[in-house]
């Protein structure tokens, strides 16, 4: 076999293989752009909550597409977004661009605040779980990340009073949290207001 003929066999081989590496990249992309987010449900430039679901990832987040628009309180400055694993609040009376977030990942339950408006020692996280079957509300206090920020994971089967509420067939739980920022004082602590309260259905 001549040397010319050796080379183009290598090429075709070489051609081969590149195109068998591109094949199932460009198949991933159509599952990608078959499952991409309802466009009409993805908050606008400008939105609080809509930045900090792109600079997490967008659907690629934790959060996952948007399944509501963003909708603001009434009777009151704030808004919320629901996603298919969490939800985001956008809490103003903690500060202009504070949010309050819960994400389901795995067996956790995480809540995360950022971007309130001071900074605070350590912080108080009010939670429940199920409490329209009589669970409690339990508060705990929680470090902070940053004095601006900080986070709370929970597993899902964490214990309570009562639990499984079934809904379509299927055990739901309906989480709630709350969160303030406080400061240590000489004879107790001094506390600022509490966020909008963030509900979510696992």
């Amino acid at each position: 076999m001549s040397r010319t003929s050796r080379s183009l066999l290598g090429l075709t081989a070489a051609a081969v293989t590149a195109a068998a590496v591109v094949a199932p990249a460009t198949a991933a992309q159509a599952a990608t752009a078959r499952t991409a987010c309802d466009a009409s449900l993805v908050a606008p430039p400008g939105s609080l909550i809509g930045g900090l679901w792109r600079s997490n990832g967008g659907q690629s987040s934790v959060y996952g597409c948007p399944v509501t628009k963003e909708y603001g309180y009434a009777g009151k400055r704030g808004s919320y977004q629901g996603f298919r694993n969490g939800k985001i609040v956008w809490s103003p009376n903690l500060g202009g661009g504070a949010l309050v977030r819960v994400y389901e990942s795995g067996s956790r339950i995480t809540f995360r605040w950022s971007g309130l408006g001071r900074d605070w020692d350590f912080f108080n996280v009010r939670w429940s779980k199920d409490a329209h079957l009589g669970n409690r509300t339990h508060q705990v206090k929680v470090t902070r990340l940053t004095p601006w920020s900080g986070a709370l994971s929970l597993p899902k089967n964490v214990a309570v009073d009562y639990d499984d509420t079934v809904s379509h067939g299927r055990a739901t739980d309906r989480w709630t949290f709350v969160v303030q920022g406080c400061d240590r004082g000489t004879f107790g602590s001094d506390c600022g207001p509490w966020s909008i309260t963030n509900a979510y259905v696992d």
